[in-house]
């Protein structure tokens, strides 16, 4: 394991043969949970074992080229970066496929990866349509949208039932051993938590009558090697009621994989101008080549990223090796199968495990911006709205198809509410205002006006706050003026009657300027 905050393979090094079979595997073992993902899927369409088998192998076979693409830094990041089937498309691809079947599916698959290869070139504009509040209710919808197949499957309910008392206790104990597993401040329980919860909950299904162990014996008439055939089941259609859906699952993979780049450039010292952009642009290829071999939704994954920080091999060559391995796993009919019999309950606790961070994310996103009476609108509205179509979705029963599809699901509802009221409501914002401080002394409580305003990030704005105080006890200043760019960036320019001698350096990023009587401060905003 890695000891110090430098890779102890870094991305162009050479790995020994031994220790890179050793990662594959691990990295393998890792992203093997994510594999549950097809199953739901199916699981949500009556799909048959074979259906399950393909939907895995296809999805294999498209994360292994993802991940081969990324690997190199003229078609991706150039990292080792695994592709990964992603939960924040799963309610998307969820809705999808219950409205209009796989080839629904596959089609805004394709549409969401093209869209994502070209909002790659204008990451810089994430800000004004996507800004933190906005992005922390999609992501606390996404684990809204859930409900409804997540714990028919973890309660054991079949066609609308009432819950099953054995898979219910199945359900229980694989979700509380795999929470009580990854709190464990060893790193080997927390890189397997999900993996050995699933193998304790297959232990407690046999025990409990739930799983029947000659189920086991059908991989005898499993062949060793085969090649998925999409005839009859990878065709394509569009329903535009899904494109926001989609796009907002798309854009939480991409925020997912900008912190992901972000982390292993900080760690490899290795990024490059274009290595975010390359990245977002191989993820794209990758989600449009998913759905066109029939697979489902994929992305970038914060465990793969965080186990070649703490193991310390960053070799981009090890992402070229697991990319092969990927597509020749696909190419296993056994692999496939093994998820396909995993029992329901199992299913259900590792989907609630996951969307549990998507939620957790989501209320921090929120929590951390500063939100005036307009934003806090934005945020409570869209969640009412989104949850009105759960639980009273009679109201829009009525409605013509394409406008129902958007309240067919909490998250396409809610996320279209919260985007329209997100854009509506910024209108008429002032992005400039000035302190006079022959009128007024309290500067702080100025720049929490200005902070809650433009709905800046609560900690940045206290250390922003706290700098510009400094600055003005350097001195006799006359007047401030705020300028916000909704881009990303707050400049202030303070006047003071005479030129400040010693100017306050800055703690935090930014750019600092002195001219005479003027002092110029520039702030990256998160």
């Amino acid at each position: 394991m890695a000891e110090g905050d430098e890779p102890i393979y870094n991305v162009k090094d050479n790995v020994p043969l031994g220790t890179t079979v050793l990662t594959i595997l691990q990295h393998f073992f890792v992203l093997a949970v994510y594999m549950t993902y097809p199953v739901i899927i199916s699981n949500a369409i009556g799909g048959s074992t074979d259906l399950t088998m393909f939907l895995i192998s296809a999805t294999l076979i498209g994360s292994g080229i993802a991940t081969i693409l990324q690997s190199f830094s003229k078609t991706g990041a150039g990292y080792l970066l695994p592709m990964v089937p992603n939960s924040s498309y799963l309610p998307a691809s969820l809705l999808a496929a219950t409205a209009g079947g796989l080839p629904l599916l596959y089609g805004m698959l394709i549409i969401s990866g093209l869209f994502e290869m070209v909002i790659s070139r204008f990451t810089t504009f994430f800000r004004i349509v996507f800004p933190n509040e906005v992005t922390g209710v999609v992501l606390f919808l996404l684990g809204i949208a859930i409900v409804p197949f997540a714990f028919p499957l973890f309660f054991g309910s079949t066609d609308s039932g009432p819950l099953d008392p054995a898979s219910t206790v199945v359900g229980i104990i694989t979700l509380t051993s795999t929470i009580l597993l990854s709190v464990i401040p060893k790193r080997f329980f927390k890189f397997y938590a999900i993996l050995i919860g699933i193998v304790i909950g297959m232990a407690a299904s046999v025990f409990l009558g739930v799983f029947k162990l000659e189920t086991l014996l059908q991989i005898t008439s499993l062949s060793v090697f085969w090649i998925p055939n999409p005839i009859g089941i990878v065709s394509y259609s569009f329903e535009f009621a899904l494109l926001i859906p989609f796009a907002i699952a798309m854009i939480c993979v991409m925020l997912k994989s900008v912190g992901n780049i972000s982390l292993l450039n900080a760690y490899t010292k290795e990024g490059e101008k274009n290595t975010l952009k390359n990245g977002l642009m191989s993820e794209g290829a990758g989600v449009a080549i998913a759905g066109a071999l029939g697979g489902i939704g994929i992305g970038s994954s914060s465990g793969a990223t965080g186990l070649v920080v703490g193991t310390g091999i960053a070799a981009k060559r090890v992402g070229l090796g697991l990319g092969i391995f990927l597509i020749l796993c696909g190419f296993l009919p056994a692999i496939g199968w093994v998820f396909h019999i995993l029992p329901k309950p199992i299913l259900g606790a590792t989907l609630l495990y996951a969307v549990t961070f998507v939620m957790v994310t989501g209320i921090q996103s929120i929590s951390s911006r500063m939100l005036d009476p307009r934003r806090k609108f934005v945020v409570i509205l869209p969640i009412l709205i989104g949850v009105s179509s759960a639980v009273c979705p009679y109201l829009y029963a009525d409605l013509p198809k394409t406008l129902a599809l958007f309240f067919a699901s909490p998250l396409t509802s809610g996320s279209m509410a919260v985007l329209i009221l997100g854009l509506l409501l910024r209108i008429g914002i002032k992005k400039h205002r000035s302190f006079d401080f022959s009128k007024d002394a309290n500067l702080q409580r100025f720049l929490m006006e200005c902070g809650r305003q433009w709905t800046l990030e609560r900690m940045q704005m206290l250390s922003i706050s706290n700098h510009l105080q400094n600055l003005a006890d350097a001195g006799e200043p006359e007047r401030l003026e705020m300028k916000f760019e909704p881009i990303g960036m707050l400049r202030a320019e303070m006047v003071f009657k005479e030129p400040v001698e010693n100017v306050p350096k800055m703690k935090i990023n930014g750019n600092l300027e002195a001219d005479g009587r003027v002092v110029k401060a520039s702030y990256p905003l998160m």
